[in-house]
């Protein structure tokens, strides 16, 4: 962030709703670039982690589940398969589908951007004590799963 910029005004701060989206902001931007580390995108990490929960899925199964435009979808499936993270072959019960399944290097990648993902949540949260930004991410969950369905 821009410290040269001056502050942000009182109104704007006392919109919670601003104040979520700048965090937000924040937070895409570092997990950004985590991402870019890897060769990847957020697309990549959310259908490695669909995968990982419930695999193996087809691509349609995986595009209505993370809301993912069937076409982007399938460039995302085909970079993940060129890098070697997932394994991509036809349905043998319905030749019209793709299976779609995470390798054991798409596995590792998947822990390893885990495991630096919770050190970005660290450094993000770092202004609050350890039991604040447990509470802040159980009220965060709360509302995800009230305004998205797919959270609860």
């Amino acid at each position: 962030m821009d410290d040269t910029a001056g502050p942000l005004p009182p109104r704007l701060l006392g919109i919670t709703t601003f104040v979520l989206a700048q965090v937000g902001r924040a937070g895409r931007v570092r997990m950004g670039r985590l991402m870019d580390e890897h060769g990847l995108g957020l697309w990549h990490f959310a259908v490695l982690s669909a995968l990982d929960d419930a695999s193996p899925a087809s691509q349609r199964e995986l595009g209505t589940r993370l809301r993912i435009d069937p076409s982007d979808l399938v460039e995302v499936v085909g970079r993940l398969e060129a890098a070697g993270f997932v394994r991509r072959e036809r349905d043998p019960s319905d030749r019209r589908r793709y299976v779609v399944e995470p390798t054991a290097e798409g596995r590792a990648e998947l822990d390893e951007i885990g495991r630096r993902a919770a050190e970005l949540d660290a450094d993000l949260l770092a202004p609050l004590p350890a039991a604040d930004r447990a509470e802040f991410a159980r009220m965060a969950r709360v509302l995800l799963a009230h305004h998205d369905p797919r959270a609860r």
